[in-house]
């Protein structure tokens, strides 16, 4: 189980031993607040660095004479100053940005979408955000529950969206799929993210009507693009109370080479935070990723990404259904290869092109019964972006995926539950701006796939309009599918794709340091898959006669500017949603579904301390449930979930080295959360259904991280 590969190495950089002149410093912009993320490099050269969280760079070079070194951060006017190298060994600058309104004043079209990229200037949540939130544990997927529109589901770890299930949000890597980017889950335990956010340079979240380029998702997508070329040789390892971890980066003129790999055991984890689960083995993962990126021609860039993973656990699990328990083991092992190459064109067209394989295979021995998942999937992704003038483009692309499903099932017998699809895709999209303050995008895609041997054409459309020098409203709409589960599919491959339809309107205001977003939205849901039994094997018992609704609004404000190095953001939303599909006996109100969000997030940087400390506090009012001692449907509901998280890194040195010391505490308030409960199939003498409430694996949790630059 790969728990933390944390973000501490973002503080510490070491050059490599061929450079000669060292250059250091701090960018700030002009009230003295850190940039973190911006760019300091030599002009026309691949030296350089980028300013971690404190906005301090550091980098050695080889160059000579007189350079001219830039410093850059998107809305901001750049910094020039010339350099003349021979005449010291180092350099210590102190450069202060002044900001620029140019890109604001320019409207941008963003309904639904939470675009988290150094590149952009409307940036709502960067990948430093993402490390140093405690409550997401150093994980993508956990700090995208502190925006607003997700559900907060403790006993899951996925990604839940204005009233979608977790299947319905699809995840990508530089624009290609990610079939399975979640590690192996057990039963009413949490999961989390395969990757460390430190490989991301941002996130494109859209929790709806997001571009034709992405299809397969009824509520939202996750598209995470890594990092470009390294420009600083760097190694660093870490030692946790979960584990060990080492990473290394070789630069050249033209290409870099990252590597890095864990081992990581929860053992001395589980002695430490009180369990609540009885583990028969401690989950451990072994993990290990390669990141190979070349500059080719002058625009061209080939990335390489490749990501391997095998874990296990053990538990004991009491199962209330049947009244007995069962000893679980679990093992998996997971590849993931994903190669993209873009480039330009001439002047204005952009190819990008893409090929992506993974493999996942998951084990799972249950008493005497085993049960191993097989999955492979295939991408072959061809895009076009054609820039017709300042105020149009085009894109127009396609992909072929093909997905291999195999699930092999001892129990009493030996079954196989064996499918393949290939799904055949293309789209187009044309944005145009008719003036600096009105923009409209116009889309549709066609996809086919061979297994439901269906055909699905459907349009998308955005526009925004701009209300005033920092704030603007966009709309978007559009029509989406997806194909049914793997698990009603091997049963049922003639299932026709379900469909949904989104409604989005966004008003925004935007500042250098302030953000302030209201969004309204609505979705429904139809041809969702209905059946009698769960899991039932009869293919004639599977339907496409479910539907569903959800409204809602949500509203997200952070501030950067207020209190002095300190940063903070607030999100609530509110849902109403009902679903009438699964084994539903009418409409009602899904078991993951809290009618009121609440994420609280505060950070600040104590600069005498040399500590960096951040808080955030979570809430989700009570979830319904089914309990069958009660009369009615979905009849009960659980207490509120209240979560209080706490983490403190501490800047240091040792044996001269560069250092961090960071400390996490998860539930430090120790809240006692039920998510629902598992009753059982049959009821005792009394005539009452035993129940077993669901709740974390433990009470609280507390990491400890030791990261050292070498």
């Amino acid at each position: 189980m790969k728990i933390f590969i944390m973000f501490f190495s973002l503080q510490l950089m070491l050059s490599g031993a061929f450079a000669q002149v060292q250059i250091s410093g701090k960018v700030t912009d002009q009230g003295k607040m850190p940039l973190s993320g911006a760019n300091v490099f030599f002009h026309g050269t691949y030296d350089g660095a980028t300013a971690d969280s404190l906005g301090r760079f550091k980098f050695k070079t080889s160059l000579k004479g007189i350079q001219k070194l830039t410093a850059s951060f998107i809305g901001y006017k750049p910094f020039q100053r010339k350099l003349n190298l021979d005449s010291l060994n180092s350099f210590i600058l102190n450069i202060v940005l002044e900001e620029s309104g140019e890109q604001i004043d320019e409207v941008v079209i963003n309904a639904g979408a939470f675009e988290a990229s150094d590149e952009k200037k409307a940036v709502i949540l960067r990948m430093f955000d993402v490390a140093t939130t405690p409550s997401a544990q150093g994980d993508i997927f956990g700090a995208l529950g502190s925006l607003p529109g997700v559900q907060k589901v403790g006993e899951d770890g996925r990604v839940f969206v204005r009233g979608g299930e977790a299947y319905e949000t699809k995840t990508y890597m530089d624009g290609m799929q990610v079939s399975t980017p979640f590690l192996s889950k057990m039963p009413d335990m949490p999961t989390r993210g395969r990757f460390s956010p430190l490989l991301f340079s941002g996130t494109l979240f859209s929790t709806g009507a997001y571009s034709a380029e992405y299809g397969q998702a009824l509520s939202s997508i996750v598209d995470m693009k890594t990092n470009g070329v390294e420009m600083e040789e760097k190694s660093s390892i870490s030692i946790m109370t979960v584990g060990v971890m080492g990473s290394t980066i070789k630069c050249w003129k033209n290409a870099s080479l990252s590597l890095s790999g864990d081992y990581v055991t929860s053992g001395l984890s589980n002695t430490i935070n009180k369990q609540q689960v009885d583990w028969i083995k401690s989950p451990f993962g072994v993990d290990g990723t390669v990141m190979y990126r070349l500059k080719t021609g002058k625009t061209g860039l080939y990335k390489f990404f490749g990501a391997f993973n095998n874990s296990s656990s053990g538990l004991n699990y009491p199962n209330t259904q049947t009244g007995i328990n069962h000893d679980i083991l679990a093992n998996s092992g997971n590849v993931f290869l994903n190669n993209t190459w873009s480039s330009m064109i001439g002047e204005k067209w952009m190819m990008k092109s893409g090929v992506v394989l993974n493999y996942d295979r998951q084990k799972f021995d249950i008493d005497q019964d085993q049960m191993v998942t097989t999955k492979r999937m295939t991408q072959c992704k061809l895009d076009f972006h054609h820039f017709l003038n300042d105020q149009t483009e085009l894109k127009l692309g396609g992909d072929w995926v093909n997905y291999a499903y195999e699930q092999n099932i001892r129990m009493g017998g030996n079954y196989s539950l064996p499918f393949t699809n290939n799904e055949l895709s293309g789209f187009g999209e044309i944005e145009y701006k008719l003036t600096k303050k009105l923009a409209t995008r116009f889309g549709a895609r066609l996809e086919n796939s061979t297994l439901l041997k269906e055909t699905t054409l459907v349009p998308r459309f955005s526009g925004a309009y701009k209300t005033g020098n920092h704030s603007q409203v966009s709309l978007a709409c559009g029509q989406f599918y997806q194909n049914p589960e793997d698990d009603y599919l091997k049963f049922a491959p003639r299932l026709n794709p379900e469909k949904a339809s989104h409604a989005v309107m966004t008003w925004q205001y935007l500042t250098e340091q302030k953000t302030f977003r209201v969004e309204a939205y609505r979705k429904k849901y139809y041809n969702l898959v209905k059946y009698t039994k769960p899991l039932t094997t009869n293919p004639l018992d599977y339907s496409n006669t479910g539907n569903g609704h959800a409204e809602g609004i949500d509203f997200f404000w952070r501030d950067k500017e207020t209190f002095k190095l300190t940063d903070y953001w607030i999100s609530y939303s509110w849902i109403n949603a009902r679903r009438n599909y699964r084994d539903f006996p009418k409409a009602a109100i899904p078991t993951y579904l809290s009618e009121h969000n609440l994420s609280l997030v505060y950070k600040r940087f104590f600069e005498p301390l040399r500590t960096f400390a951040s808080v955030t506090y979570s809430f989700a009012s009570s979830r319904p449930y089914h309990d069958p001692n009660l009369s009615g449907f979905m009849n009960a509901k659980t207490t509120a979930y209240n979560d209080i998280s706490l983490s403190l890194t501490y800047l240091m040195q040792i044996f001269g080295k560069q250092s961090v010391l960071h400390l996490m505490v998860n539930n430090l308030a120790g809240f006692d959360t039920v998510y629902g409960y598992n009753f059982s199939n049959t009821p005792d003498a009394a005539g009452h259904y035993e129940s077993t409430p669901i709740k974390s694996p433990y009470v609280r949790q507390i990491i400890f991280l030791v990261s050292i630059m070498l």
